[in-house]
């Protein structure tokens, strides 16, 4: 085989679905090609792993409905006599979206009569802010909260965890000031 073989063909050559003249030319072009050979003999593996866990067959929801349709449209594409419908077919095609609309204002109108006056009443009170909950994801590891008003300063104290070490900078990234900072100019990169 001069060319390659499209990917339908390669995807039934995989699967040993090929037979005759196409599969021995696609035989022949695979030969050559260590890493296709490969994939088959991954697929003839899997295969029967698959087919443990697969049903063989299972009956579709509804099938006779499906089927029906599918006849009545292959007769209507090949010009012959189309399957007869049931008996109302024309009837239905106008009163169900009639009797939907129908119904969905008959809701509306309940809803309206038979639904309580809304009662308007004043927002509840915003509870005072607490401790913040401080919740530690290693097992050994305690945390404590502290306040200080008077410092605006907050600090959480971990207790269980090793050090951070002198060596180790924290660089400047963000600024709380409305202009830029000599400090803030430049973000430095740590060092790897």
């Amino acid at each position: 085989m001069n060319t390659n073989p499209d990917e339908e063909l390669l995807a039934l050559w995989v699967d040993d679905a090929l037979e005759g003249a196409e599969a021995a030319a696609v035989d022949a072009w695979s030969a050559t090609r260590p890493e296709w050979l490969e994939r088959r003999e991954q697929a003839r593996q899997v295969r029967p792993w698959l087919a443990s866990g697969l049903a063989a067959a299972e009956e579709p929801p509804y099938a006779e409905f499906f089927n029906a349709r599918i006849t009545r449209e292959i007769a209507r594409e090949s010009g012959g006599a189309v399957a007869p419908t049931f008996g109302g077919a024309r009837f239905w095609r106008w009163f169900l979206p009639a009797t939907a609309v129908a119904g969905m204002m008959l809701c509306f109108w309940a809803g309206t009569r038979l639904a309580p006056a809304p009662v308007v009443t004043a927002p509840e009170p915003v509870p005072e802010m607490t401790a913040p909950y401080l919740y530690t994801p290693e097992k050994g590891v305690k945390a404590a909260y502290f306040s200080s008003e008077p410092a605006e300063a907050m600090v959480i104290v971990l207790d269980g965890v090793a050090a951070i070490p002198d060596s180790f900078e924290i660089p400047d990234t963000a600024s709380t000031g409305g202009e830029e900072d000599e400090s803030t100019a430049e973000i430095p990169t740590p060092a790897p």
